[in-house]
């Protein structure tokens, strides 16, 4: 038998043979896959890989169409809300039907919060886990949702495999609408633990600062507006008086207490016509500590916000139908 070197399994005489190095790795990548379409997924996640799970959940976060958005009066006075008849308006205040918040009778004294209601926070979990469910933390002894002792409840909020506690009450009210009431709140405050309209369950839209970064002009002018004074340069103040540098804290508060004024001035520009809107602004900034902060008018001239707000209500007051024109300067002061 002849002694020579054979030829390599993957050649002939022919040339070279069908399975090539890249149609092996091919196969190789295809076996793969296909014993990871057949391999468990984790348990306890509804079948959802941790992947599945970051991209879906993501999608509850987004912002809700401003269609969406509702509003509800909050009442800041603590004499209107203690008050045990109906209207709760205490004698500093008065009662009147806000607009914004659908027309519901209210004390001047409040200011309007946005919020989502049942059906579109429904909505959203639907798009987001068609099989999501909540379940009540503890049943009574007839197996139906346990009430605490506020009438309220706690319930296990699950979307795409990921259980988080929400409470829920119906304050003022009671009997059916109240049970509604107490399971569409609950489901809105577990949401919000997933990061559903958090942005709404806050006083100002969030803002991720970091301490001693200031917002750029233009960022400022997308969050909402005015323009509001500056304060002296860090590096001058630094050199006049080292003191007078203002810490990573208070750098923190300056930024939040500006985005604050940024959508005051916003909510002013849209109701600059509106007596009511700017009465529940005022009321708000007194009661946020940023009334007397300067802001840029509608003549481009630097002023109080308290100055601004009481001259233009003042002037609605006066164009009113029965207006007394002999009290604007006194209103305006």
């Amino acid at each position: 038998m002849p002694q020579g070197t054979e030829a390599p399994a993957s050649t002939t005489a022919e040339g070279p043979t069908s399975h090539t190095q890249n149609q092996d790795m091919e196969e190789l990548v295809s076996r793969m896959e296909r014993l990871l379409e057949q391999a468990p997924k984790p348990t306890g996640t509804y079948g959802y890989t941790r992947a599945e799970q970051i991209a879906a959940l993501h999608k509850l976060r987004e912002p809700f169409d401003q269609r969406e958005v509702r509003y509800k009066p909050q009442p800041y006075c603590k004499s209107c809300t203690s008050q045990k008849t109906w209207p709760k308006v205490c004698e500093r205040h008065t009662e009147i039907k806000c607009q914004r918040c659908n027309g519901q009778k209210v004390t001047e004294a409040h200011i309007c919060l946005k919020y989502i209601g049942h059906a579109e926070a429904t909505n959203r979990l639907l798009n987001v886990d068609p099989f999501w469910d909540w379940k009540p933390l503890a049943l009574d002894q007839n197996s139906l949702p346990q009430y605490d002792g506020h009438r309220g409840l706690w319930i296990r909020l699950t979307v795409c495999g990921v259980t988080r506690i929400g409470y829920g009450d119906a304050t003022g009210k009671d009997g059916a609408n109240a049970v509604k009431e107490i399971i569409g709140d609950a489901i809105r405050n577990a949401g919000m633990r997933f990061g559903m309209a958090l942005n709404l369950w806050t006083s100002s839209d969030l803002q991720v600062l970091e301490p001693g970064v200031e917002l750029a002009p233009e960022l400022a002018a997308e969050l909402g507006g005015p323009t509001r004074e500056r304060k002296t340069d860090n590096q001058a103040a630094a050199r006049s008086n080292p003191a007078a540098v203002p810490t990573a804290s208070e750098k923190a508060d300056g930024a939040a207490a500006g985005l604050l004024l940024d959508r005051l001035m916003g909510q002013v520009r849209d109701g600059w016509n509106n007596e009511l809107i700017l009465t529940q602004v005022k009321g708000e900034a007194e009661k946020r500590g940023v009334i007397d902060e300067k802001v840029q008018g509608p003549t481009q001239e630097w002023t109080p916000f308290r100055t601004l707000l009481m001259v233009r209500i003042a002037e609605l007051k006066q164009a009113a139908p029965g207006g007394n024109s002999g009290n604007s300067g006194q209103a305006a002061a």
